[in-house]
């Protein structure tokens, strides 16, 4: 009786028995050799041909030779006269154009995404950074590489440094502080915090507020577990001053922490940036302190950047060099309530 492992090898024998002769029937015809060939189709004059290709004639008739005999079959019917493709002659010349320009197309892309021209781009983001950043930073770059695709997507930090380690994502737009990652880092610019409140709450009518303040409402934060560093971060300031928190839910993300404050459930601080997202109910004042600032930054893996990774951050690296006033990533729009107090 055959075991299993003995079938297994004697299948494994028999697909290689059927692959091999295929593969050793295939001819080792050369991309230069087609070309030849085409010149003489194209020419019907070897003299002519060979002169298109800058070689002498005999090399090139010999590459005829050479190529007639691997295929097994006359290409052209030559006389003194003339020279006359034949029907297999004419068979190949159509495969043979194809196959050079495919090539030379394959070529093209494969330099394209070399240089960065061409290329997939898995972007990361908070959120954010999607309302207030992506919208300035993503222009100028598809301006300058329309053949780069940017697949965006909304991730929390803790979501991000996890997509980068499993390659889901290239680059991620994080916000600081971060735990100490291996990856790549470039900060890009550093917001106040301000403060959501509640439209219907007495702080919603104040031009400013201070810690005090903020310390004697019902509070909501993200979850630690979400963001550590930055949820230890929010409420830093007040901390610092010995100020008690009384913090009465907590989210998994700034949407969801939005929703907490339109619900009227309590007030928490955001980075200034969270106004360019329009949520009901929700009103941003600044501070009367000056307390912490947030970081939004760029993260990537050095050893897996492809040339359009690279002339990514470069477009945005020269974008926000030439920015003279950051504000315009907060400033909220003409429709906001509140836009005096929080663009001055």
């Amino acid at each position: 009786m055959t075991s299993r492992t003995g079938l297994a090898a004697v299948e494994a024998s028999q697909v290689l028995s059927l692959r091999t002769p295929v593969l050793e029937d295939i001819p080792k015809v050369e991309l230069r050799q087609l070309r030849y060939f085409l010149a003489v189709a194209e020419e019907l004059n070897f003299t002519r041909a060979a002169e298109r290709m800058g070689i002498a004639q005999p090399p090139l008739s010999q590459q005829i030779i050479s190529l007639e005999h691997q295929l097994g079959a006359k290409l052209f019917i030559r006389s003194w006269r003339r020279v006359k493709l034949t029907p297999e002659g004419t068979e190949l010349q159509a495969y043979a154009r194809r196959i050079i320009n495919t090539t030379m197309l394959a070529t093209e892309s494969i330099r394209s995404i070399a240089n960065g021209k061409n290329g997939q781009i898995a972007l990361g983001a908070v959120c954010s950074a999607i309302h207030s950043l992506v919208p300035h930073i993503l222009p100028p770059f598809a301006a300058l590489h329309p053949g780069v695709r940017v697949h965006l997507q909304e991730m929390t930090v803790t979501e991000q440094f996890r997509a980068l380690n499993e390659e889901r994502i290239d680059i991620a737009i994080v916000r600081e502080p971060m735990a100490t990652t291996d990856f790549a880092t470039q900060p890009l610019f550093t917001e106040p915090f301000v403060a959501a409140v509640n439209r219907n709450s007495p702080l919603a009518r104040m031009n400013r507020l201070s810690l005090e303040q903020i310390a004697r409402e019902p509070l909501v934060q993200v979850y630690r577990s979400a963001n550590r560093e930055y949820s230890d971060h929010m409420f830093s300031a007040l901390l610092d001053r010995g100020l008690e928190l009384n913090v009465v839910h907590e989210a998994s993300d700034m949407h969801s922490l939005l929703g907490l404050v339109a619900a009227g459930i309590g007030v928490t601080l955001v980075p200034a940036s969270l106004v360019n997202i329009q949520t009901a109910n929700v009103i941003y004042v600044p501070l009367s302190d000056d307390v912490q600032s947030s970081t939004l930054s760029l993260a990537w893996n050095p050893d897996a950047l492809t040339p359009s990774m690279d002339q990514f951050l470069k477009s945005v690296t020269d974008y926000m060099n030439g920015v003279e006033n950051l504000s315009r990533f907060w400033t909220p729009s003409e429709n906001r309530v509140g836009q005096d107090r929080l663009a001055s």
